[in-house]
């Protein structure tokens, strides 16, 4: 350095050289930082004097950039010393937030220092950030922001000042989407992290990379494990993310280190979910060894269990099941969607103990009436629930009831001794709504024919703990849409109720609809459509004959459900199905009292419409007779006139004048009424103006 220095002080000397790479001799003086040596015993700054001695040659040398667009500045920032940093600082003129040609301004360089274990700050980073006029809201080509640097890097200071600033963004994420929680997590450094999650900044710690790895997978990965513990009751992506992928690893590193399986993500899907939906069985079943909250649902309302049967993956449909997956939500049609299955097949769902299994089959290969009714003798908690596409297994017989022919609009509902033992009841209910087939030339409501609607259940007569005599419920045939597994008789014949309910409403629908066309044929025809009236007599009779359906159906199912639930239920359910009914006799009624309504309204419009038009007419008739009146009175009176005139005893006329004096005299007459209705007509309009 001495010899440096002392060649400088001579005259002549240029220092205006570069070399190869664009670097000046001052570019390279204040990258050297001997403070990292020991000369002599003591630390030499002859650098700094060199820079001053170079800058009062050529003070061009202060801002001069090499070939990658570095200045001195940014050199000394990330190599000199601090006190040559502070001295380039306080020189005029200089250059405080040029970028290279990486987009990285000086504070960039210093930052890019990862601090020596046990340091707290770098004093270039502390130099250039108390400047003035610093850019502290720049990001490099790479995307990453001067907080991202200092979590990188482990600049605590450095990060407690930038996050210190209102306007930071602490979750500007890089090109390759990584947030500065990312940098901190995967680098380890713990006070960083702790640093931004304490901040006054919401951080994201969410926020997953272009590989979809978050904070927390890094901090899993890297087995930084205190980091692990910050993030884990903050995440809420990474398990799931992780169990979509099909990563068990990670799953289960996850788990065992404390993370909530049951957590949702923002989707409101917990890590099953994702594990239904890639389709992963071992970290499904993995899951499912860890929780027993399987049923939530995701923003869509999705449960896993119905994620399993859209996609109709079958294993994890039983795994679900197996592990007590409610089905009360699985529509029957999913079911054999998921199968594919026809009319001819049916589900059958067992549940014994909380376990469910379910099995398939052709209707033709089900048990014996007498076994289908009864079941294995051998079991006791176990019940089974025959799903049905139709009612095919009643009409060929394979399960037997009292219902014969079923009656259109008819509630029917009956109790039998299945054959056997005598120790087993037969209870069902079905109803075939409507159909209804009007006289279509009056053009009345028409409902289309409908599936049958049938349930069946059996119960057995046992004993309890007491040895007090009680009726246990064994099997359950449906054919409705729900397909949750009864509790008891009366839990099916609420579900029942319930399709019953839906048919009813599903009436009303299309008798609103029915309506609606009828005005809009009225308003098509305006207002002269007259055999409409017709056709709503015929619906109002129709929506009297709704009323006396339906306090039938109330009154039945009433009857029905009392007898049971008392005889054979322990009174258990009957206040269930009576608020079922309630509900059913309400609604509906409205909804025909609406229809009432309606056409009440229509008839008055088209009473009112046909009235008026009718006195229309008779007034326009009236008009177009007098204007043809007055037309004639307009043409005949100056010829009445003329003819009255030559019929007088006038002198003037006594010498018998010929007739050819009348035609002109009539003319003369008809042109003076006519020149005078026209000078009356437009005398009006002059006034008018």
């Amino acid at each position: 350095m001495d010899v440096v220095e002392t060649l400088l002080k001579r005259d002549g000397i240029d220092v205006d050289f570069t070399d190869d790479d664009g670097r000046t001799l001052m570019s390279w003086i204040v990258s050297f930082n001997s403070s990292r040596e020991v000369v002599g015993g003591f630390r030499d700054l002859a650098e700094r004097r060199i820079a001053g001695l170079l800058y009062q040659k050529s003070n061009s040398l202060l801002n001069h950039p090499d070939r990658d667009g570095r200045t001195p500045l940014s050199w000394a920032a990330e190599q000199g010393d601090p006190a040559v940093v502070e001295w380039l600082l306080d020189q005029p003129g200089i250059e405080l937030n040029s970028k290279c040609k990486l987009g990285r301004t000086p504070l960039f360089w210093a930052l890019s220092n990862p601090l020596p274990f046990g340091s707290l700050s770098d004093h270039r980073v502390r130099y250039l950030l108390e400047t003035p006029g610093i850019e502290k809201h720049s990001w490099d080509n790479e995307g990453r922001t001067l907080l991202s640097w200092a979590a990188g890097s482990a600049q605590e200071q450095a990060a407690d000042y930038l996050l210190a600033d209102e306007n930071i963004d602490v979750n500007v994420a890089d090109n390759d989407g990584w947030t500065p929680l990312a940098w901190a997590t995967m680098k380890g450094n713990e006070r960083i992290v702790e640093q931004l999650l304490a901040s006054k900044h919401r951080v994201d710690v969410n926020l997953a990379d272009k590989n979809g790895r978050t904070p927390l997978y890094w901090a899993v990965q890297k087995k930084h494990y205190r980091i692990v513990d910050m993030l884990l009751s903050r995440d809420l992506v990474t398990l799931c993310s992780a169990a979509r992928k099909g990563d068990l690893a990670t799953v289960k590193s996850l788990a065992y280190a404390g993370y909530d399986v049951k957590r949702t993500n923002l989707l409101n899907q917990t890590p099953l979910h994702s594990a239904i939906l890639s389709g992963n069985y071992e970290i499904a079943e993995f899951l499912l060894s860890r929780t027993t909250a399987i049923n939530g649902g995701d923003n869509e309302g999705m449960t896993p269990l119905r994620s399993a049967i859209q996609q109709r993956r079958v294993g994890l449909v039983e795994l679900l099941l197996k592990h007590s997956a409610e089905t009360k939500e699985i529509k029957l049609y999913e079911w054999f969607e998921a199968y594919n299955l026809t009319g001819s097949f049916y589900v059958c769902l067992t549940e014994n103990g909380g376990e469910k299994t379910l099995s398939v089959a052709r209707v033709n290969e089900i048990a014996s009436s007498n076994e289908a009714m009864q079941g294995p003798r051998n079991r006791s908690s176990e019940k089974r629930f025959f799903l049905f596409k139709n009612s095919l297994p009643w009409q060929k017989g394979l399960i037997r009831d009292s219902i014969e022919i079923l009656q259109p609009n008819k509630l029917h509902l009956s109790e039998s001794v299945c054959a056997g033992d005598g120790k087993h009841l037969v209870l069902s209910a079905a109803i075939l709504l409507f159909p209804w087939h009007p006289d279509q030339e009056l053009g009345g409501l028409l409902i289309p024919d409908k599936e049958e609607c049938r349930i069946t259940w059996t119960i057995r007569r046992g004993a309890d703990a007491r040895s007090e005599p009680v009726w246990v419920p064994l099997d359950f045939f449906s054919t409705l849409q729900n397909s949750g597994i009864p509790e008891d008789g009366a839990e099916l014949f609420t579900q029942f109720l319930d399709d019953l309910e839906r048919r009813w409403l599903g009436v009303c629908d299309l008798a609103e609809e029915h309506l609606s066309n009828c005005r809009l044929r009225q308003l098509k025809h305006k207002g002269s459509n007259l055999t409409l009236i017709d056709c709503l007599a015929v619906d109002a009779r129709q929506w009297a004959e709704f009323r006396k359906i339906l306090r039938g159906h109330a009154q039945d199912a009433r009857s029905f459900a009392q007898k049971y639930c008392q005889r054979y239920n322990g009174g258990r359910g009957f206040e269930r199905i009576q608020e079922s009914i309630d509900r059913i006799e309400k609604q509906v009624n409205e909804r025909i009292h609406n229809l009432d309504q309606t056409v009440r309204d229509l008839l008055q419009l088209i009473k009112f419409a046909w009235i008026s038009i009718t006195e229309v007419r008779k007034s326009t008739s009236v008009a177009t007779s007098m204007k043809r009146l007055s037309w004639i009175t307009f043409i005949f009176l100056p010829a009445m006139f003329a003819s009255s005139l030559f019929g007088m005893n006038v002198n003037l006329l006594s010498n018998n004048p010929d007739w050819r004096w009348y035609i002109l005299v009539a003319g003369v007459v008809l042109t003076l009424t006519v020149v005078g209705w026209l000078i009356f007509k437009s005398m009006g309009p002059r006034k008018e103006r």
